[in-house]
């Protein structure tokens, strides 16, 4: 993609809500992305097919339906995104679950307690963002898709630290059980509205 082509792309509103609503939604398709991010059909399948030929997104047919979803390199950008957003709004991007729990290995107990602490302090952290973000757009009564554009974001470090549970029990307590239940009601009250 040449810098020109990306400036173009993703310092114009709709092409950037887009890859997010993409992000967020995972599978899906262009006429729920149309609505998402308040545009045309038309537009929507122009964007789409520009992130297609860049490599941005993928499409596959089941059926009658052509569903849409991210690259590799799709998640790449976001991630980017993610983190341009949150330096903007003057935070700092933490490392995920998954990043942790290769540096600190698995096997033996030690191992184990340092990965619990370090998931703890992540789902800490992004209970703290999410809550925060959440209620400040919530009293500001900020429109519906700025919401999404902004509380999105944290869908894949979300899914991040759900995976991480899953692979391993151990890593969570009723506390940041508690939490992470919270930012997921967040996420779905403000995404699926």
């Amino acid at each position: 993609m040449t810098k020109e082509y990306a400036e173009q792309l993703f310092l114009q509103e709709k092409p950037t809500l887009a890859l997010l609503a993409i992000w967020s939604l995972q599978k899906t398709y262009a006429s729920v992305i149309t609505k998402e991010i308040n545009s045309t059909f038309a537009h929507t399948t122009k964007i789409l097919a520009k992130m297609e030929e860049h490599g941005l997104v993928q499409f596959s047919v089941e059926g009658r339906v052509k569903y849409v979803e991210l690259t590799d390199h799709g998640y790449r950008v976001v991630d980017a995104l993610k983190s341009l957003i949150m330096a903007i709004e003057g935070e700092t991007p933490e490392e995920s679950p998954e990043e942790n729990n290769t540096e600190n290995g698995e096997g033996n107990s030690e191992n184990t307690d340092e990965a619990r602490k370090t998931t703890l302090d992540h789902i800490d952290r992004l209970h703290q963002q999410i809550m925060t973000t959440y209620n400040d757009l919530a009293e500001n009564d900020t429109e519906l898709q700025v919401m999404r554009m902004k509380i999105g974001p944290f869908s894949r470090d979300i899914q991040l630290l759900l995976n991480s549970i899953e692979e391993n029990e151990e890593l969570i307590d009723d506390e940041g059980l508690d939490k992470l239940t919270e930012m997921q009601n967040i996420f779905d009250l403000v995404m699926k509205q």
